[in-house]
Order: structure tokens, then sequence, then C-alpha cells
């Protein structure tokens, strides 16, 4: 059986995108924005958070909520050594927006709380923090763009 050159251009076509879509899934925690959000109405408040585990335990998900949003990427079970992630929302009926996302460092440690409120001309992160002891550390989260559409990166230590 001859293989024709269409199907042959098409195999391989098909074989890049498998490629690129693999690269995307497995390299792109860092890749979503706020920007790329899913906006239903002009002015929604959107959330991306990116989180990155600098310690040598693994972040076990304690609990979250997209607030008055919804997931448009929820946080993972977990998060390992070294691993980031990029949680998102959107809050498509709403002027404002409250995220929590909460880890448990390690399987009985402290609780990591990464926190972000998205409302007009108060953007922060001010409940941010670790609770229940242990020498960990979330660096001042850096909130890279302002309402509607927050992106947010926290560090944790």
């Amino acid at each position: 059986m001859k293989i024709t050159k269409s199907i042959k251009n098409r195999t391989i076509a098909g074989l890049a995108g498998v490629g690129v879509a693999a690269g995307l899934a497995l390299g792109g925690a860092g890749l979503a924005s706020a920007g790329t959000m899913p906006v239903t109405h002009p002015g929604e408040p959107t959330i991306a958070m990116t989180i990155t585990n600098h310690t040598d335990q693994t972040e076990r998900l304690a609990g979250a909520t997209p607030g008055t949003g919804q997931w448009v990427q929820a946080p993972r079970t977990t998060l390992a050594p070294g691993a980031s992630e990029t949680v998102t929302t959107v809050a498509p009926n709403s002027s404002y927006e409250t995220v929590f996302v909460n880890y448990r460092i390690g399987a009985l440690g402290p609780r990591a709380t990464y926190n972000v409120e998205d409302v007009q001309g108060d953007v922060n992160t001010a409940m941010t923090g670790i609770s229940g002891g242990g020498h960990y550390m979330i660096n001042a989260p850096q909130i890279d763009s302002g309402y509607p559409n927050v992106t947010v990166s926290y560090d944790l230590w």
C-alpha cells in the first residue's frame, strides 16, 4: 500500500498537534493569565493566582473557594516540592471576587492560605499567610495587574 503525500502530511500535522498540546499541559502552569479568561460581561472580575512551592514538602489541598465566581482552573489536590500552578477564576455576575486556596504543608504541617480580593479600588492579598506554626513563609505576594483582571504570584518558602 502506497501512502499518499496528503495522508502523510495530515499524519505529521496531527502528531505535531498532539505534541504541542502535551507540551502545554506539562509546562503550561504559568501560561494562564487574567487576560486570557473567558469573560462574558465586559469589566467582570477575573483572577489568576500562580502558586509556587519552594519547600521540600508536598502541599495538600485543604479547601478552596472561588468566592462569588467560578473556577476556570481549580487548584490541584497536591502541589509537589518545586512545582507551580496557576489557579484561575471568573465572576460573571459580580463586581468583586475574593478567592481563597488553603494547602496543608506536608501531611500534618501548618496551613498555607493564598488569598486575593479583587475589588475596584482595593485589590489586596491581606488574608495570605501561614497558620499553625512551622518555619515556612509566603513572600509578599506580587500583584502584577489590578482590577478587574488581577494576576498575582505567591512563593512558599
